[in-house]
């Protein structure tokens, strides 16, 4: 990712009750195979807090390419399923370019 721009997807959500963190986990990981394969999609980092409180950030090459795969994700049964664990109210997006990294 260094030496070219890029842009970062940052999502944060909280799980549905009645899922474990652990199924919760799970269920996002597996979104890894359908994000992968979108155009501009560079890397991705989930993390999740004690308190329940979830981090998922989704480098791309581009803004543009970030939300058009938002958009046809959307339209994905695989993935509308694995959102169930996704507490809807819980969910911020964010679409930012990157414009400094830090370099040793």
């Amino acid at each position: 990712m260094k030496d070219k721009p890029y842009s970062i997807e940052i999502v944060l959500f909280e799980v549905m009750p009645g899922y474990t963190a652990e199924q919760a986990k799970k269920a996002i990981v597996s979104l890894n195979d359908i994000v992968k394969l979108y155009d501009g999609f560079i890397d991705r980092t989930t993390a999740s807090s004690v308190d329940g409180k979830f981090i998922d950030l989704l480098y791309w090459t581009d803004i543009k390419s970030a939300k058009l795969a938002g958009e046809d994700i959307m339209k994905n049964p695989k993935a509308l399923e694995i959102f169930e664990v996704i507490k809807p109210e819980s969910m911020q997006m964010f679409h930012m370019d990157v414009f400094n990294q830090f370099e040793e």
